[in-house]
């Protein structure tokens, strides 16, 4: 079957409704496309998802996902659509030790980075002479050049960083915001999570948590407003080729035998499938096979439930632990306190197997929250992203994409692609508004679809 989807506007077919896909085919769509948006599964947002729970019926997430004031993309995105309200804005940043010592992070009324002293001088965990040592660091990494790029530990190492400082403060950091080994980290995006998270705007910081799951928080307003831009979503359908005709125009040839044909391809999905989606068309292009160098890093999620509260804090940051992070979840209908411990880059850790891994944190757990000890842990679950984002490594950016190829009516769209950011729902939702810009250039309409960054 041949579907003709009329002549007057360049049609565009979007495959993959994660987030990069998403953004751009909203956008394209209120600028005069037709666009078509494939998703194989029946659900859009991509890796940012939930499942239901067998034991609770709880609708829990893969992985918590955490978004900040300076994620000025997403933030527009959320707004645009009208689901910013479920986002929650958290000023406070609390780290606390396994003695159960607590340090709060909290900006004031003064100019970044003055806004953080009071609560720097004040870390508990950190002595003055590593306070000192940050100090400066934290300015020399300032005075770096944006594109310079190295080994971060090396860096460290030269710029006057003990091991503690390291451990105590970049690496909680780093691990955290990149999802990549401090020994793998490189300069380049270390900088970049330093200098926008806490120099360049006194709100940066400042978490967005979503206060429903990541399904409901990516579901039907989403489709909604997809709808009424005029986008046209396809669920359920796989694209089994794409090919590239002589006119330089497209077809696509789904699982069901339909042919959607397009003047234009954007393919948003995990760039580990993009040349098996393409196929021969995929050697047309070296940037393509370049995606090979990208490694992949897994994020782990333990969800435990528990018959009485462990915190009043919404949110800790776990030093000297195993779990870097850990999230109040709320009470569900059954009258359980659920929490969520976040492992990143947990490569090494899951080689123990996921009962382990729920051991060990259950372990670590008393020491930081005194109330776990009198507390009945009713159920856990141990919950791995195996690919959860690509590694922001020394070097990277040699194997990222441009959203434009080399072949005519062919973008690309998805936080892997050189969007300035790491790998990021930030960076994902960059990289949908990029492709989009240059769609609609080449159809000679200027328009400024990327969001400011925040100053």
């Amino acid at each position: 079957m041949d579907i003709k989807l009329g002549m007057k506007k360049a049609i565009t077919v979007v495959i993959g409704g994660g987030l990069a896909g998403l953004a751009a085919a909203g956008t394209l769509s209120r600028h005069g496309q037709k666009v078509v948006l494939i998703e194989s599964k029946g659900k859009i947002g991509g890796r940012a998802t939930s499942f239901v729970d067998s034991a609770s019926g709880d609708l829990i997430d893969n992985c918590q996902h955490v978004s900040m004031k300076c994620c000025t993309n997403l933030q527009y995105f959320c707004e645009e659509i009208g689901i910013g309200h479920y986002i929650k804005d958290e000023p406070s940043m609390f780290w606390r030790t396994p003695d159960g010592k607590t340090s709060l992070f909290k900006g004031v009324q003064l100019p970044a980075p003055l806004h953080f002293a009071k609560s720097f001088l004040g870390a508990h965990f950190l002595n003055w002479n590593e306070k000192i040592r940050l100090s400066l660091g934290m300015g020399l990494l300032r005075l770096t050049k944006e594109e310079e790029d190295a080994p971060f530990l090396e860096w460290l190492a030269n710029h006057f960083q003990s091991q503690r400082c390291i451990e105590r403060f970049w690496a909680p950091v780093l691990i955290s915001a990149l999802n990549t080994p401090m020994e793998k980290v490189g300069l380049h995006y270390a900088r970049k999570v330093f200098v926008d998270v806490f120099w360049k705007n006194s709100k940066a910081y400042q978490l967005g948590l979503p206060v429903v799951p990541l399904s409901r928080l990516y579901g039907e307003e989403v489709i909604s407003w997809l709808k009424k831009t005029g986008v046209e979503i396809r669920f359920g359908n796989a694209v089994k080729t794409v090919g590239l005709k002589s006119d330089s125009s497209w077809e696509v040839l789904l699982d069901n035998s339909e042919v959607i044909n397009a003047d234009n391809i954007v393919v948003a999905v995990p760039f580990q499938r993009v040349a098996d989606l393409l196929g021969p068309i995929a050697h047309l292009d070296p940037a393509i096979g370049m995606l090979q160098g990208l490694r992949t890093a897994p994020i782990t999620s333990v969800h435990l439930w528990f018959d009485r509260p462990i915190t009043d804090l919404p949110h800790v940051v776990l030093l000297d632990s195993i779990g870097q992070w850990l999230f109040s979840r709320g009470k569900n209908e059954q009258g359980e306190y659920y929490y969520q411990v976040v492992i990143s880059s947990s490569a090494e850790l899951l080689k123990s197997g996921h009962d382990a891994v729920l051991k060990t944190v259950m372990a670590e757990l008393p020491g930081f929250f005194a109330d776990v000890a009198k507390a009945q842990l009713i159920r856990g679950r141990v919950v791995s992203e195996k690919q959860a984002t690509f590694e922001s490594s020394y070097g990277v950016d040699e194997f990222r994409p441009l959203q434009t190829t080399q072949i005519k009516g062919l973008y690309l769209a998805g936080d892997y692609t050189q969007t300035g950011w790491p790998a990021t729902m930030e960076g994902a939702v960059r990289s949908g508004y990029l492709a989009a810009e240059r769609i609609l250039e080449n159809e000679g309409k200027r328009v400024r679809c990327l969001q400011p960054d925040m100053r």
